[in-house]
């Protein structure tokens, strides 16, 4: 862990000095899956999070406090930004199937697509912006709680897992894949549950990729091998959850592993 604590900072040094951008498809892309294990927690519906139970004395009353804070400003940072992603997309929808007089030819069409597509991007980001906020605030609160009843406690460990796997939903989706990783690594140091999840390992195996192309384009050679092997690692974890060790889709994992993918 040592190692995946220490990466993210090596690896925006790097970014800093070579501009390098993430737009390039990657080989581990080429033979993973694109979406979530259906039922996953890291699907379309993420997990809605009942109250703790009440708890006796000041301290706890306090601690109880700031998980209540952390389960709204968690559930306010999914709603709203689902809410503003269904009605920014439907009036995306209904700006392009209207009829424009000024719009003569086909290239002034696809010019006014393009600037609709552009704003659309442009105030989904802002939406995440804003999730991602309250999604930092969610985890702050529940870093100030110090009550071992409720630090150890199931609820405080699943609202710490939402946040933070919401948190890299949006990373991802930004392609900061730098951030991804760091909170990532997290997210598995959580305990065994989240381990065994299979999404995180191929989130990992994906982001790693993306460091490592771009350690080798600027000759960053120690950078490019930790990178790879922890890409390899979690490709290798990624197939034996999801497929299973004796399946031919993990022998086939492992085969290009083995050939340095």
């Amino acid at each position: 862990m040592k190692n995946c604590v220490r990466l993210p900072f090596f690896a925006l040094m790097l970014l800093l000095h070579t501009n390098q951008t993430f737009a390039f498809e990657t080989k581990v892309e080429q033979i993973l899956p694109t979406k979530p294990e259906r039922n996953s927690p890291w699907g379309e519906e993420p997990d809605r999070l009942k109250d703790l139970k009440i708890l006796d004395g000041v301290d706890e009353a306090n601690s109880l406090e700031r998980w209540k804070e952390a389960n709204r400003e968690y559930s306010q940072a999914i709603e709203g930004f689902e809410l503003q992603e269904k009605n920014l997309l439907k009036k995306h929808e209904e700006a392009l199937k209207a009829f424009y007089y000024e719009d003569r030819y086909d290239w002034q069409k696809k010019a006014r697509k393009d600037r609709l597509e552009k704003d659309l991007q442009k105030k989904i980001f802002e939406a995440r912006n804003i999730a991602n906020a309250k999604l930092i605030k969610g985890i702050l609160l529940l870093d100030k709680i110090e009550n071992p009843k409720i630090k150890e406690g199931e609820s405080y460990q699943d609202l710490k897992a939402g946040l933070f796997r919401e948190y890299i939903k949006h990373q991802t989706a930004f392609k900061n894949y730098i951030q991804s990783i760091d909170f990532l690594e997290r997210y598995i140091a959580l305990g065994e549950k989240y381990e065994k999840e299979a999404e995180p390992h191929r989130l990992l195996a994906l982001s790693y990729e993306k460091l490592e192309t771009t350690a080798t384009k600027a000759k960053n050679v120690p950078l490019a091998e930790e990178t790879k092997a922890a890409k390899k690692k979690h490709l290798l974890r990624f197939a034996e959850l999801h497929y299973g060790k004796e399946s031919k889709e993990y022998l086939a994992i492992e085969e290009k592993v083995l050939k340095d993918i």
